[in-house]
């Protein structure tokens, strides 16, 4: 039997086989839904090595057999869109939450008020540069210290001394305020007393003290209350100034008050403004009395310099660094003076002529100096004695 099926299956045509087979009867015989049913997936998973079929596959070539213009034009974008819900999608994000990271109220708040403020900032630094500068000068000529130059790379002029400029500038701006507060108060109390009592009213007729004392009244009311509440006017708070006590802090309504009762009395001849240009401190005279000072400050940005100055400085700075970095050269060391005795011996054939003597008759001076210019001199002539090793005692003679 074994010997057999090997004869007959090498007599068996497969070609012909497979040519007689009908392929298409026997798939319609074929139940697939009891031959899947009857595959188990998870044991055929679990025998596939799924890294060694991915190895197998070649994305590059499996990419590039892929139309992707042609299965974007297969997808229908409405019906993507349509099947989104997004008032579910906008309830899932927090707006305000964004609004907050992104700054858009510092954004709209920049925009509204940012050219204002770089407005008045830029006049501002204008200012505290004269002001600098006329303080230098008046600090040169009372040859007072100059302080060290900051190190920061920007400078700032916040709590410095208010200078002369600002703080005239600063006050007119207030007179302003105080002049256009008081007539529009005056209107008004004029137009309600023709209202209710329908008399006519003429303020320029008459009353001119009381108009005056009123005005004064009304100006220190001004001073008082600014000073007490905010710490500044409202010229002083365009300049970029504000009042403060000695330690920095903010003023009492008591020294406030004082400030503003002594506050007119600086201008008899403006002696009282005098301190605030010469001091060191900047203080005037009704700041002297009240026990406070006027200093720089823009709130909450820092005071600036003009940039042509803050260069300036930076100039002067960087010069400073080189001069103190550069070594200074040493001296040169003193030397001894060196003795150098030379010694001329004249040669034979160089001796001078003897020099002859003049005749006595003729010149009695020349006979005199013969001896000394005619005879040798003996070396031993020139020799100290040596002392006598047995000296007798001198006789005294005085002695009786």
């Amino acid at each position: 039997m074994g010997a057999v099926v090997p004869t007959v299956v090498d007599a068996v045509d497969p070609d012909a086989l497979i040519d007689r087979l009908d392929i298409d009867a026997l798939m319609e015989r074929v139940d697939v839904d009891a031959l899947i049913s009857r595959v188990d997936l998870d044991a055929l998973l679990t025998r596939i090595d799924i890294d060694a079929l991915l190895g197998r596959i070649d994305v590059d070539a499996l990419l590039t057999r892929i139309d992707v213009s042609a299965l974007i034009a297969r997808i229908d974008m409405n019906e993507v869109i349509g099947q989104v819900d997004l008032n579910a999608l906008l309830d899932d994000v927090d707006i305000k939450a964004i609004v907050a990271k992104a700054g858009i109220d510092e954004i709209v708040a920049e925009a509204s008020t940012g050219v204002i403020t770089r407005t008045l900032d830029l006049a501002r630094r204008q200012l505290v540069g004269i002001d600098l500068i006329i303080m230098g000068a008046v600090d040169r000529v009372f040859r007072r210290e100059r302080p060290p130059l900051p190190d920061a790379p920007k400078l700032s002029a916040t709590g410095r001394s208010a200078g002369p400029i600002s703080r005239t500038i600063a006050f007119g701006l207030d007179l302003f305020f105080v002049s256009a507060l008081f007539g529009m108060v005056a209107y008004l109390g004029r137009s309600l007393i023709e209202l209710f009592t329908g008399d006519i009213v003429q303020p320029t007729r008459g009353a001119g003290i009381g108009w005056t004392i009123g005005y004064f009244a009304w100006f220190g009311l001004y001073l008082w209350g600014s000073i007490e509440i905010a710490g500044r006017t409202p010229g002083k708070a365009l300049v970029g100034l504000r009042v403060v006590g000695l330690d920095g802090r903010p003023l009492g309504p008591a020294r406030a008050l004082v400030r503003t009762l002594v506050f007119p009395f600086s201008f008899v001849l403006g002696l009282g403004f005098i301190p605030a240009v010469t001091r060191k401190d900047r203080r005037a005279l009704h700041e002297l009395v009240a026990g406070c000072k006027e200093i720089v400050d823009w709130g909450d940005r820092e005071a600036g310099i003009p940039s042509a100055l803050e260069g300036w400085v930076g100039r002067q700075r960087e010069a400073q660094q080189v001069a103190l970095t550069t070594p200074i050269p040493k001296a040169l060391p003193t030397t001894e003076p060196i003795e150098v005795h030379l010694e001329v011996t004249p040669k034979p054939d160089e001796t001078p002529d003897p020099v002859e003597a003049a005749d006595p008759l003729d010149d009695p001076i020349a006979a005199m100096a013969a001896p000394v210019l005619t005879e040798p001199v003996d070396q031993t002539e020139l020799e100290e004695p040596a002392p006598d090793p047995d000296p007798k005692p001198e006789k005294d003679y005085w002695a009786s």
